[in-house]
Formats: C-alpha cells, sequence, structure tokens
C-alpha cells in the first residue's frame, strides 16, 4: 500500500525526513565516538519519536501561520510516544530526553507536576481523523494501542507512580545527559549540515615533533642566547625523549586517565600536545572509524589565546597552510563566532558544538558542559566527550570541593564512554588515580637548581615596611627585572604608586586592566629585553609564559606560592632567580591573604614552611608531595556530596545549580566596559542605535565587547563617573576616567 507523506517537521521539511535523519546522524555519530551497540535502540527510538508531537493539524497550521494555540505543542505527546515504545529500563531516561529538547530538564518530579497541559483528546481525535495511516507508516506500530493507553487514566498515574519510587545511578544519570546531547546536536546538524559531524582527519604525534625540532628549538636558541648550554636544555630533550617512550607503552584499553606532573618552565604544554595527539592517533589506529577530538582546557582566558596561537602555528607548519575552523577552535566568552562555510545561527550552533578536530576551552565551558546537566545551552556538546582525549591544563586550579563528583563523573566518562584524560601541572593534587607518563618526574624536579625561595613569612610584615623593602630592592639592582605579586588589587595599587617614584619602567596588571590591554602587556614583558618591574595581583600565576629575575609574593597557598615561583628564570641562564615570600597586613593589620584564600590551605602552608628559611628548587617536590596530602585530608566533600545525592532521584536542576567554577559574585560586582579604541567605540554606537540587530550578530559584538570588560565591587559604581546604555543594561567609561596603567579611576580612595 503507498503512502503519500504530507505532514511537515518545519516549512520546507517533511516529518518523515527529519526523523529519519535525525535517527540516522544520532547513530552514525555514536558510532563515531565507539559507542556501545547495545545503546542503538534507545537512540534510535528517542531521535525517531521526538517530533511526534507534530503529526497534528494544529501543528501543520503552525507552520503555515494560521494557528497559534497551545494545541500546536509537540514535545509532551512526543515523550508520552518514546515512554511508551522504550522498554522499562530506559523509558524513564527517553521520557525526559524528548519532553525539554526544546528547553532545558528541570528536577524530575517537576517534570510531572502541573503546569503542563496533559490532556491530549483533541490532538488524539485530530490524528485519528486526519493523520494515522502516516504515522503509522512512520513509526511502524499500532498507535491505536498507544492512544488507548494514553487515554486510560491509570497509565498516567502508574507513569507518575514509578517515576517518584525510582531511583536512578549514576550511570544511568551520564546515560540521560549523552543520549540528551545526540539528540539535540543530531537535530540541528540534520537542518545544518544534513549529515553527521565527524572529525575528517586525526592529529599526528609526528606534528609536534617536526614542529619542535624545527621551530621551537631552534627558535629558542636564536632568542636566549646561552639556553643551549643550560641545564633546563637538557632535561627538556630528556623529558620528551621519556615521554615518547611511556607512550609507546600504554594500552588504551586499559589505562585511559594519565598525568604529567613536571616542574614549571620545562616544556609541559609540548608534552601535552605530543600526549594528546598521539593518544588520539592510536585510538584512531586500533578503530579506523573512530576519528577522536582533543579538548585542550586551561584555566583562564588569558592563556589560552597563547595556548591556541602555538596550536595554530604547530598546525599550520605541518599543513603547509592556514587553519580552519573545524581544525582548531578557540571557544571562550571573547572568541568571535565563526566557523567554515557558515553564517548566523548554523555557524553559531557548529562553534558551540565544538565541530573541530582541536577545541582549546576553559575550564569553566568543560565543566559546564558535563555538570550543567540538562541545561540545553551547554548540554548539546555533551557527546562530543565520548572517545575524546581531554587534557586539563593547571589542574591545581580546580576547588578541591568539587573533587569528588569530578573523580565520579570522569571515572564513568573514561570507563563507559571511552574519554582519555590527560591532567597536567607542575603541583598535582589528587583527585584520581592515573598513569604517569613521566615515571621518573621526581628526577626532573630534584635536578633544576633555577631558583631559591627566602620564607620571611614567619612573622607579619607591614605594607608601607613593605614597601622600603621593595623600592631599595629595585633601586639598588637596576640590572635585575622584578615581579610583584599581591593578593588584592588595592595593596597592589599601593605598591605600584608607591615605586613609580623609582624611575624603573613599571608595568601593573590586574583584573581592572582590561583583558585586551591585559594581554598586550603580558606579551611586552615576555618578548622584551628591557628589565621591568611589574606589579600584579595574582592573575599572573598559571600559564604566562614570562620570565623574570627576582619575585616577590605575599603569602598564599603552597600550589600558588609555586606557580608564581615558576614565573623566575624559567630557562635557568645565569645567576639563581630568588623569589621572596612575606605575609603582608593593611594598617588594620589583617593579613591581605585572609581576604582571599581559604583559611586551611593557608594554615597547612605555613605548617609546611614554619622553620624553613631558604628552600631550593630542588626541595620543592617533597613540600608538594606534602601538602596535597593535608589538602586531601582537610578539603571538605560537603558540596561534591550534595551534588552526588541529587542524581539518586535526577534532580537535575538542584544539581547544576550547586556548581559553579567560578564563585558567582555578582552580588556584589558588576560589570563595566572600558571604552579604549575605535573598536570599541564602535561597538557601543551600534548598541547605542535604535536598529534591530540579529541574535547572532549581537552575540558576537557582546563577545568583542569582552575584550575592554572589567569586574568592578557595586559599592564603586558611584565612585566612578560611568555611563549607561540602558537597552542593553550595559555600563562603560571612557578614558578619561579610565588609567591603562593602574584601571578604573575612582572620584575618591575607597577600600577596593
Amino acid at each position: 500500500m503507498s503512502i503519500s507523506f504530507k505532514l511537515k517537521s518545519h516549512p520546507h521539511q517533511l516529518l518523515i525526513k527529519h526523523v529519519q535523519e535525525v535517527a540516522s546522524i544520532a547513530i552514525n555519530t555514536h558510532r563515531s565516538h565507539a559507542g556501545d551497540v547495545k545503546l542503538e535502540d534507545l537512540i534510535q527510538t528517542t531521535c525517531m519519536c521526538h517530533d511526534f508531537g507534530k503529526g497534528t493539524t494544529y501543528f501543520q497550521d503552525y507552520l503555515e501561520k494560521e494557528y497559534s494555540g497551545e494545541l500546536k505543542n509537540h514535545s509532551l505527546l512526543s515523550a508520552l510516544l518514546t515512554y511508551w515504545m522504550l522498554p522499562d529500563k530506559w523509558k524513564h531516561l527517553g521520557f525526559l530526553v524528548v519532553k525539554k529538547h526544546h528547553g532545558s530538564i528541570k528536577d524530575c518530579v517537576d517534570e510531572f507536576d502541573g503546569s503542563d497541559d496533559w490532556t491530549f483528546n483533541k490532538q488524539i481525535e485530530d490524528i485519528k481523523k486526519n493523520h494515522i495511516e502516516e504515522l503509522n507508516h512512520i513509526y511502524g506500530v499500532d498507535l491505536a494501542e498507544f492512544f488507548n493507553w494514553l487515554e486510560d487514566e491509570k497509565s498516567i498515574k502508574e507513569m507518575r507512580r514509578d517515576f517518584r519510587r525510582k531511583k536512578f545511578t549514576m550511570d544511568e544519570f551520564v546515560l540521560l545527559q549523552y543520549v540528551y546531547s545526540l539528540l539535540l546536536s543530531s537535530d540541528k546538524n540534520q537542518l545544518i549540515l544534513g549529515c553527521a559531524y565527524i572529525p575528517e582527519k586525526t592529529v599526528k604525534g609526528s606534528f609536534v615533533d617536526n614542529y619542535l625540532k624545527k621551530v621551537v628549538i631552534d627558535t629558542s636558541i636564536r632568542d636566549i642566547p646561552g639556553l643551549e648550554d643550560t641545564e633546563i636544555f637538557e632535561l627538556r630533550n630528556d623529558v620528551y625523549a621519556e615521554l615518547c617512550k611511556e607512550l609507546d607503552k600504554i594500552d588504551l584499553h586499559k589505562e585511559k586517565r594519565f598525568s604529567i606532573n613536571l616542574p614549571t618552565g620545562i616544556g609541559k604544554t609540548m608534552l601535552a600536545y605530543k600526549a594528546a595527539f598521539y593518544v588520539a592517533e592510536k585510538i584512531h589506529k586500533l578503530n579506523c572509524n573512530v576519528k577522536p577530538s582533543v579538548i585542550y582546557c586551561l584555566p583562564f582566558m588569558s592563556v589560552i589565546d597563547q595556548n591556541s596561537d602555538v596550536m595554530r602555528a604547530l598546525l599550520k607548519h605541518n599543513l603547509g597552510r592556514d587553519v580552519e575552523s573545524d581544525e582548531l577552535l578557540k571557544f571562550h566568552s571573547m572568541a568571535e563566532i565563526e566557523y567554515k562555510d557558515f553564517e548566523s545561527f548554523d555557524a553559531r550552533f557548529c562553534f558551540e558544538n565544538w565541530q573541530s578536530e582541536i577545541t582549546i576551552t576553559t575550564f569553566v565551558q568543560l565543566f559546564n558542559t558535563i555538570f550543567k546537566a540538562g541545561k540545553n545551552s551547554a548540554a548539546h556538546r555533551f557527546h562530543k566527550l565520548s572517545n575524546a582525549v581531554v587534557v586539563l591544563d593547571e589542574v591545581q586550579t580546580i576547588n578541591s570541593k568539587y573533587f569528588a563528583v569530578i573523580k565520579d563523573f570522569f571515572e564513568i566518562l573514561a570507563d563507559r564512554f571511552n574519554m582519555r584524560i590527560i591532567l597536567l601541572t607542575a603541583t598535582m593534587p589528587m583527585i584520581f588515580k592515573t598513569k604517569e607518563l613521566i615515571p621518573n618526574k621526581e628526577y626532573y624536579f630534584k635536578s633544576l637548581n633555577r631558583i631559591e625561595l627566602h620564607n620571611f613569612a614567619e612573622q607579619t610584615t607591614n605594607i608601607d615596611d613593605f614597601k622600603d623593602i621593595i623600592m631599595n630592592e629595585i633601586c639598588e639592582k637596576k640590572d635585575k627585572s622584578f615581579l610583584v605579586v599581591l593578593n588584592t588589587v588595592k595593596s597592589s595599587l599601593e605598591i605600584y604608586n608607591h615605586l613609580k617614584d623609582s624611575e624603573r619602567e613599571l608595568i601593573y596588571l590586574s583584573a581592572e586592566i582590561y583583558p585586551k590591554l591585559r594581554l598586550n602587556k603580558i606579551k611586552e614583558i615576555r618578548t622584551s629585553k628591557k628589565k621591568y618591574v611589574v606589579v600584579s595581583t595574582q592573575l599572573i600565576e598559571a600559564g604566562v609564559d614570562i620570565d623574570l629575575d627576582i619575585v616577590y609574593r605575599d603569602f598564599a597557598p603552597l600550589d600558588s606560592i609555586n606557580q608564581t615561583a615558576g614565573r623566575a628564570n624559567r630557562n635557568g641562564i645565569a645567576s639563581k632567580g630568588l623569589v621572596y615570600l612575606y605575609e603582608l597586613v593593611n594598617e588594620d593589620d589583617r593579613k591581605y591573604c585572609s581576604f582571599v584564600y581559604p583559611r586551611p590551605l593557608l594554615k597547612a602552608t605555613k605548617n609546611l614552611l614554619e622553620g624553613k628559611t631558604v628552600i631550593q628548587e630542588n626541595e620543592f617536590f617533597e613540600i608538594n608531595q606534602k601538602y596535597f596530602e593535608e589538602i586531601n585530608k582537610i578539603k571538605s566533600d560537603d558540596v561534591s556530596n550534595e551534588m552526588l545525592r541529587k542524581i539518586n532521584k535526577l534532580e537535575l536542576e538542584k544539581f547544576r545549580n550547586l556548581f559553579e567554577l567560578i564563585e558567582n559574585d555578582s552580588n556584589y560586582k558588576t560589570d563595566l566596559i572600558v571604552n579604549a579604541n575605535k573598536e570599541s567605540a564602535e561597538i557601543l554606537d551600534i548598541l547605542r542605535g535604535n536598529e534591530e540587530i540579529e541574535s547572532v550578530k549581537l552575540k558576537n559584538l557582546f563577545r568583542k565587547l569582552n575584550k575592554y570588560r572589567i569586574l568592578i565591587p557595586k559599592k564603586e559604581i558611584n565612585n566612578i563617573n560611568s555611563k549607561e546604555i540602558s537597552k542593553y543594561a550595559i555600563k562603560y567609561v571612557e578614558l578619561d576616567a579610565y588609567s591603562g596603567d593602574t584601571g578604573v579611576i575612582r572620584k575618591s580612595l575607597l577600600e577596593f
């Protein structure tokens, strides 16, 4: 019997074509991840059923703009068919996935409250009268049986009772996210690409070998006289050789969690590239149908640009051409939305879906993808983690209160979804057990003697006395470069303003220096031969590749002290780098470190450094080991445990609201834009205008504007000469209220 298909899912597409292709794309994507074959029925049914509710005259008239009432809604009816068609073990997951494929999944019990209209009589009668034959053919079932089930009052009552009684496992929680992601991603890709996004090729470990030998080493020798004769140069070659040897031994069927734990300045970034590319290439060789993505994650946007520039240069050197967005994607809040061959919403989806062989992004974006469970805007890329190689660079910056939940989720992603994880740090926290890719790491820590740390933190030092100490030092040692790292903006400005009389060339860095200018200043420090005196807050710590002679640091937890010390004498040339540690107090005798860091971390650090006046670099390894042993004892798992408890009842909304990698400080801080140049002025002019701006263009304008965005305390806003674009709630300052040297100019000096 021939069927004339008339039902549409979208204005220019038949329903049968859409649901069949969405299901095919999802299955192909799942297979490209080497996904479990047993899950294909769940994926197939969920994707086929997701738009079933569009098979009513009400929705068809809505497409023609002839109806706009509630009866056009399709997700709940589609979810109920999904529930009815799936086996018991998957019914609940399939229902939630389909019900909220146009929104975000709430707590499971809330998806059954009275806020949804659960009466379908008119829609059922319409289907029976007008479309039953076509829909029976599409779904291959007798829908009369489904309608009989749905019209029986006991069915929904039993369904709700089952949801209330059922206890879900973490495996089911992660599976829900995976299938939800596949549906969301495939639904959009069917309309945009018309097929599954699968990387065309795989990066190769030899790319790093080529770039390292022909570019990095030659450039370093040329730009840093004497480097070739240093111990650090030899150690960098040795550690790379050890990594390559160790990579050849790994068994990817059994080993999926790796770590590289080495001192700062020894070339960890290139080691991470080599490890990630090697693992991705080996996965492909084991299964030619799998082309793994590499997802490289860093804690701060300030180091993403630096990292992505290196990665782009590496790929360009090996490919012999410019690098496309489907080969390398930089994803963070200041990265402009653009994607090869696409524009507007289509480009935005491909960009936000990480449809690239290599994605460089922030910890926030990675962890939001995992822990903002059921949130539509991030969940669609969750499936990209399956069979991916994920690098976490500077992993010590993750708040220890999330270690337990990260451990549990990463173990499932590795064991069930074949995600390979590479942790990278100089101060390794104990999150989960890993295979060391540098087993001889202790040798490298103890071989280095580039710096020594002088501990003056046994007693506190008043900031006024500290000003004199620094002034005397920089005036006496004009042939040395200095880095002074403070814990608050106020204390950093006090030091900077005091040193302006020294006749030394100063550079100031803090969160009040807008990002574009901050990156320019860091580049100047890194590339210039001048002997600068740099005064900074702790933003200079992780991953910022600068090298100065002498470092002063206000007291902080040990991992922060380590990171700051890594900015001294990185290449081990000439005399030792000196790091001086003080514990500064303000005029009220309050420690500046207490404004910023948790007391238990400060106490653990103080105990470990007690009685140690001078510490050589080769002693850092044992002190770091003891520090993280102490942190493991005192860290609180309360937040992690509370998150894990939410899994049992699929309380997705409560679960995701507990996770904030960057603490939400919107209660006491506010955004401020600096109108710094022609680019920012043009954007503000557009936003001040009356013209309607297309959504993706508007989003890109705000992303560009983020390069000029800073956060300031709300209590300060009335003390700043700011202006506002009320339409977008944008506050901004002109350059007469902003100093490129020190940041926002206050009308009067307040505590901040």
